[in-house]
């Protein structure tokens, strides 16, 4: 069996991003890994050399299971040693590939050639742009502990469950206590964007960057409409639910989508951005968040266990989302987070079966979830000493019964393959201040157009 180290992970990757590109997880094509989401996703620190990652066990059967994930740098890290472990439990060899940002567009064309790992992260599409690929896991037994509000999720209209979810992936906004402090801000007083921007005007005033965006990625540009637009547009408190028109194609985006866009607008004239923000990494947005100099990154809570790969000693919170409104509730989005799936044509589907299992028993369950800073899927399991899920935990206590859980807006209300669009849509922003919010807004009509008469 082959042994990959990080080294040839990284030739692995290079080579086939010369194919293609990857975009977020998020709910429909190309869509957010939202904050992943998916699925989407953010390098983590690399080692230096290829010592420093583990090594795969010989196996002792003829079978090695192809498993594609979009995990990156030390997270990848962390699930190869679990990897290990089942191929030291089962003697079932695993060859853990990760094309890292190219991961979306690599299952893409996949898909396409009919050539499927044998099992694969799904990361935010198991019940829509994969479902057609995947063998449905209704019968399996761990099904039954799968936490509802996850279930629910990863659930198709006819009952079909596609996917193993490991993790919940809730998408808010991260910060740097030490540079709130300095600045005179308290995280639990922020309701409202007013007083968000009330805060990054303090935070301006202390000289570092209030809000640091990787935009090299579109990914980290969409995930900025895909956190901002519930609370304008579909959120159970928003008078004017714009829902039912996101989905019959009657949505007005002149007059609905271009308040967020000038927001954003907004910020950007008043300095609350980097000023490289078009050419920034995800990686430089994480360094700036562990470092002390960007005070907030708006990403899923991920972002906080790699910054901690940076800077140990940081000291970093979690925020839910403001309202536009007054008294208006604040939220967090999520959806299905660390999720495997087994390809329905698979030579090895009893092999298959034998991972999934491992991989939701629960003392690996958790494992996979801390590593990449989520919440359990599965009842009875929970890491509330996990820096991440305590941060989350003071978070919620915080704001009680004002806080709402929302799913990602773009896998409810856009037509697959929309992710893209809003990043792309939201460069018009930022490569023209104070000129680009038209054509934000007729960039993204215009996809939503096309897609939504597919």
């Amino acid at each position: 069996m082959k042994k990959y180290t990080k080294k040839l992970i990284a030739l692995l990757c290079g080579v086939t991003m010369t194919a293609s590109l990857l975009t977020g997880c998020g709910q429909g094509d190309g869509s957010s890994e939202a904050p992943e989401a998916d699925n989407q996703t953010q390098e983590a620190p690399e080692a230096d050399n290829e010592s420093d990652a583990p090594e795969e066990p010989a196996a002792s059967s003829d079978v090695v299971l192809e498993v594609e994930t979009g995990l990156t740098g030390e997270r990848l890290d962390g699930l190869q040693v679990l990897m290990n472990q089942f191929t030291e439990e089962t003697g079932i060899g695993i060859e853990l590939i990760s094309p890292g940002d190219d991961y979306e567009n690599v299952m893409k064309t996949r898909m396409a050639s009919g050539d499927l790992p044998d099992l694969w992260e799904t990361h935010g599409w198991s019940t829509t742009r994969y479902a057609e690929y995947l063998m449905p896991l209704n019968d399996e037994p761990w099904l039954s502990k799968v936490k509802d509000s996850i279930k629910k999720t990863v659930t198709d209209p006819e009952g079909n469950v596609y996917t193993a979810p490991l993790s919940i992936d809730p998408a808010s906004i991260c910060y740097n206590r030490e540079i709130f402090e300095a600045a005179g801000v308290d995280a639990t007083t922020i309701r409202t964007w007013a007083d968000f921007e009330a805060a990054c005007d303090k935070i301006l005033a202390t000289g570092k960057v209030p809000v640091y965006v990787g935009g090299k990625s579109v990914n980290n540009i969409a995930t900025l409409f895909e956190v901002i637009a519930p609370g304008f547009l579909t959120n159970e408190d928003v008078s004017d639910n714009q829902g039912t028109a996101l989905l019959d194609g009657s949505f007005d985006w002149a007059a609905k989508w271009a308040p967020i866009a000038k927001m954003l607008d907004n910020w950007q004239q008043k300095g609350y951005f980097n000023s490289d923000i078009l050419t920034a990494s995800d990686d430089a947005a994480i360094q700036a968040l562990a470092n002390g100099e960007g005070a907030i990154v708006i990403s899923g809570n991920h972002t906080i266990i790699q910054a901690l790969g940076y800077n140990p000693d940081a000291r970093l919170g979690i925020m839910a989302i403001p309202s536009p409104n007054e008294g208006g509730k604040l939220y967090v989005s999520s959806g299905e987070g660390t999720c495997y799936g087994m390809w329905k044509d698979s030579e090895y589907p009893d092999e298959c079966r034998k991972l999934l299992e491992f991989l939701t028993r629960d003392d690996i369950s958790v494992q996979v979830a801390t590593i990449d800073g989520k919440i359990p899927a599965m009842e009875g399991v929970a890491n509330d000493d996990e820096y991440v899920t305590k941060e989350f935990n003071i978070m919620m206590d915080a704001f009680g019964d004002d806080l709402i859980f929302v799913n990602y807006f773009d896998r409810v209300y856009l037509p697959s393959g929309m992710w893209n669009d809003m990043g792309v849509s939201g460069n018009e922003i930022f490569m023209n201040p104070g000129q680009g919010i038209d054509k934000c807004v007729e960039t993204i009509k215009t996809a939503y157009e096309e897609k939504i008469a597919q």
